[in-house]
């Protein structure tokens, strides 16, 4: 009677793995460069057989099949990569994609936008669930936490600071600076930089010369999707040899010397324009480069 009773018991644990094992996501499409982060984080990058190009920003995951932009979708795409698990920015689409991926039967799970920790949090737990990560993902949670605590402490402690965020230098014409609402405000609000064009207008929008001038900002920052520089050697290396950001010691082009701004740092979007779970132990690093380029001065 004890032997069948252990014999059943046996059985029915390993029932039960083979069910939990069955509800872990193995092949995972991800369309957003934050949710691509959190999987990789998790040690669950083997899982990946589709990405958004937001996403390829390490010679690993280049290796992984492109989507195309998480705004521009094809269900054709996704589904021909045999997903068990497609997971989708709030803004991915078009709907009609979103639609046609959930009429497959293929498991989705679309996120709201992130606006604080907490929201960061609930994706980790979400997706560490999915991938059977749950230890790790309270790690991460916790480590995220701390991140965002130390960078909020660093920039209460500094002097008041005014600048704003250049989306794109143009050779020829205005170039287009964050306003309001945007990725790169939501950076400069991290940073406790008050955006000097904040309240002028939403989204961005091309700002003349001498308007950038009339502002007098402490800090600009320049975001760049290629490298920092337009040389033919730089044009030739590959975007994964680009490093977070840099200072530019020669400071705004086309800006007389005697109104440039204290410092200005030339960043890489694929890390600062993406607020995900890097995005405050980077923005830590980064103050720190202000600051000591402040005490320069």
């Amino acid at each position: 009677m004890f032997r069948k009773l252990l014999i059943t018991t046996l059985l029915a644990t390993l029932s039960a793995q083979a069910i939990a094992a069955d509800d872990i996501a193995s092949r995972v499409v991800s369309a957003s460069n934050p949710l691509t982060q959190i999987v990789t984080a998790l040690d669950a990058e083997s899982t990946l057989v589709g990405i958004d190009k937001t996403s390829h920003t390490s010679p690993s995951l280049n290796k992984v099949p492109d989507i195309g932009y998480r705004l521009s979708l094809s269900s054709e795409g996704i589904l021909a990569l045999n997903p068990d698990l497609v997971l989708l920015a709030f803004d991915s689409g078009p709907q009609t994609v979103l639609e046609q991926i959930k009429q497959s039967g293929v498991e989705m799970i679309q996120f709201p936008e992130w606006v604080d920790v907490e929201d960061i949090h609930n994706a980790i737990t979400t997706i560490a669930s999915k991938v059977g990560s749950e230890e790790k993902g309270e790690a991460l949670k916790e480590k995220v936490a701390n991140d965002a605590k130390k960078l909020k402490e660093m920039s209460m402690q500094q002097p008041d600071l005014s600048g704003f965020f250049i989306l794109q230098e143009a050779q020829l014409g205005s170039p287009q600076i964050s306003g309001g609402k945007t990725s790169a405000d939501k950076l400069l609000g991290l940073l406790n930089i008050r955006n000097l064009f904040g309240d002028d207008f939403n989204n961005y929008r091309a700002v003349s010369l001498e308007n950038q001038l009339q502002k007098r900002p402490d800090i600009v920052l320049i975001g760049h999707r290629g490298n920092f520089d337009s040389t033919p050697t730089a044009k030739e290396r590959k975007e994964e040899s680009i490093p977070p950001f840099q200072r530019r010691m020669t400071g705004i082009y086309q800006w007389p010397q005697a109104l440039q701004p204290q410092c200005v740092f030339d960043l890489n979007m694929s890390n600062y324009l993406v607020y995900g779970i890097h995005i405050f132990s980077e923005g830590e690093a980064l103050l720190t480069a202000i600051n000591e380029c402040l005490h320069e001065q």
